[in-house]
C-alpha cells in the first residue's frame, strides 16, 4: 500500500490477507480501501496527515510502484521513464538539445514545466538507469558479467561519448594510466608560460590549466567507456569506440581536440593498427601525430636522440630518477623487487607531485610542443570548416 505526496508510506506483505491494522477493504467495495484505526492512530500521533484521495492498493497482478521504481519481480524502471530517456537522447544526438519538465522559479515561486534540459540531468537519469540495471544484471541466476553491455548500456555509452569527448568544453587528453597524467599536469604548470594553449598564467601567477587530462575514475563511466585504468588495450578498445559512436551524432560538436597519448614503446603496435584501422592510413610509426577521426588525434611520445622508443618517464631527467625513497631507487617497469625498488604509483605521488616545484620539467618541452601544435591544428581546421558552412 502507499501514499504518494510529500511523504510515501508503503507497506507490503506476501499474507493472503492484508493486516487490518494497516488497511482493510471498504464494505461497500472490495476495491475500495480504508486505513486501520492503528495506522491512522500512528500517523496523528507524529503529526502527519492522510491524503485519502492519493491513498490506493496495489495488487501483485497489477504494477506495483515505489518511489518511481517498479518492484514486482525484481526492481525497474518504468517502461514510460526509459522511453522518455531514449527520446531525450535521441533529440541530443540529432539537435544538441532536449526537453524535459523540471522545476521553474517564477516570481519566487517553483513550478513544474517543460525547458532546456542541461547535460548533467541527462546523466543523473541514464546513471539512475544503469544502477539499477547493473544489480539486476549482478544479481540474475546465473550472474550476468558486467562487462558485457546491453543495448541500454549502450546508449548510455554514446551520451558519455558525446558529452565527455565530442563536445568537451576543452581539449582532451587521455594518457595511459593516472600516473601520466601526474607527470603531465606538473609538467605544463611547470613550463606553462611557454605553452600558453595548455595552461594560462594569471598577473597574480594562479595558474589555470586549458586542457583537461582525462582521469580514469572507479565508477560506472569507466566501466561503460571500457575503460578502467588505462593501457595501451583500452586506447585500441577507446579509438574503435569512438570512431563507431560519432557517427551517430548530427548535432555540432568536436570544437575541442581529444588526443590520445600513448608510449613509443612495445605497446605501441596495439595503439597504431587501431589508429590504421581508423583512418584508413598505414603508419610508419615515425609520425608527430595523426588525425584519426573528426576530432580524435593520436599521438606517440616523441623519440630522443635518435632512439627508437621512448616512454613518458623517459622526459625527466636523471636526476629526477635517481632520487632515493627510503632505501629504494625508481625502477619504470612493471616488474621489480619491490625490496631494493619502488614504482611508478610511488614515482608520481611521492615524488613528482611532493617536488614539482623543485625538480626540473625542461625535459618534457619536445612532448608539449606537440601537444600545443595539435590544438592549433584542430582550431584552424574547425575555423576553416566553419568559414565554408557559414
Amino acid at each position: 500500500m502507499r501514499f504518494p505526496g510529500a511523504t510515501h508510506l508503503t507497506f507490503s506483505t506476501n499474507k493472503r490477507e492484508f493486516p487490518p491494522e494497516i488497511a482493510k477493504p471498504d464494505a461497500s467495495d472490495p476495491h475500495l480501501w480504508t486505513l486501520g484505526a492503528e495506522l491512522q492512530r500512528r500517523i496523528k500521533h507524529v503529526g502527519f496527515s492522510v491524503n485519502p484521495a492519493k491513498t490506493h492498493m496495489q495488487y501483485r497482478t497489477s504494477r506495483q510502484e515505489v518511489t518511481g521504481l517498479v518492484v514486482n519481480q525484481k526492481i525497474n524502471v518504468r517502461h514510460e521513464y526509459r522511453h522518455d530517456v531514449r527520446a531525450m537522447v535521441h533529440s541530443l544526438f540529432s539537435t544538441g538539445r532536449f526537453e524535459l519538465y523540471g522545476p521553474v522559479e517564477r516570481n519566487g515561486i517553483a513550478t513544474m514545466e517543460k525547458r532546456q534540459g542541461t547535460l548533467s540531468e541527462l546523466h543523473g537519469r541514464l546513471g539512475f538507469i544503469d544502477s539499477v540495471d547493473l544489480y539486476n544484471k549482478k544479481n540474475a541466476q546465473p550472474p550476468q558479467k558486467p562487462s558485457q553491455l546491453s543495448k541500454k548500456e549502450g546508449v548510455y555509452r554514446q551520451f558519455l561519448i558525446y558529452k565527455d569527448f565530442y563536445t568537451a568544453e576543452r581539449p582532451v587528453i587521455m594518457c595511459e594510466g593516472d600516473n601520466d597524467n601526474v607527470y603531465l599536469k606538473y609538467a605544463i604548470r611547470s613550463l606553462a608560460p611557454q605553452f600558453p594553449e595548455l595552461a594560462e598564467v594569471a598577473l597574480d601567477g594562479k595558474i589555470t590549466m586549458k586542457v583537461r587530462l582525462y582521469k580514469y575514475p572507479r565508477s560506472s563511466t569507466a566501466r561503460i567507456l571500457g575503460l578502467h585504468d588505462g593501457g595501451n588495450t583500452a586506447l585500441h578498445s577507446f579509438i574503435a569506440t569512438y570512431t563507431r559512436d560519432i557517427g551517430r551524432f548530427k548535432a555540432p560538436g568536436q570544437k575541442k581536440p581529444v588526443i590520445i597519448l600513448y608510449d613509443s614503446d612495445s605497446g605501441a603496435p596495439k595503439i597504431r593498427s587501431a589508429v590504421e584501422q581508423a583512418a584508413h592510413v598505414k603508419l610508419k610509426g615515425t609520425e608527430e601525430y595523426v588525425h584519426v577521426v573528426r576530432n580524435l588525434y593520436a599521438m606517440p611520445t616523441p623519440l630522443l636522440n635518435g632512439s627508437r622508443e621512448s616512454k613518458i618517464e623517459d622526459f625527466f631527467d636523471a636526476a629526477t630518477k635517481a632520487t632515493v625513497l627510503g632505501g629504494k631507487t625508481f625502477i619504470d617497469r612493471n616488474k621489480f623487487d619491490i625490496t631494493k625498488h619502488y614504482g611508478k604509483g610511488i614515482f608520481a605521488e611521492h615524488v613528482v607531485k611532493a617536488k614539482a616545484n623543485s625538480i626540473s620539467f625542461a625535459g618534457f618541452q619536445p612532448l608539449l610542443t606537440v601537444l600545443e601544435k595539435i590544438i592549433k591544428d584542430h582550431a584552424k581546421a574547425v575555423s576553416g570548416v566553419a568559414a565554408q558552412t557559414s
